[in-house]
């Protein structure tokens, strides 16, 4: 059993969720700033972005900006 299902790339603008799936490229994207969530590749991923192990994701939160 694994630990991590998954990793997790993170850019000020764009959360990179890969599938954790062996011989799948679907990479889930999610934008910081409209909430949209788009499928693309792992190709797409930027080297710049952080990556770290995540297990799941349980739902998005809207935050009010200025609180």
């Amino acid at each position: 059993m694994r630990d991590c299902l998954a990793h997790e790339h993170t850019t000020p603008e764009k959360f990179f969720i890969e599938a954790c799936d062996e011989g799948t490229d679907a990479v889930l994207v999610i934008d910081r700033v409209s909430n949209e969530m788009t499928l693309t590749g792992r190709n797409d991923i930027p080297p710049s972005a952080v990556t770290r192990p995540i297990c799941g994701i349980m739902g998005t939160l809207r935050l009010v900006a200025g609180m």
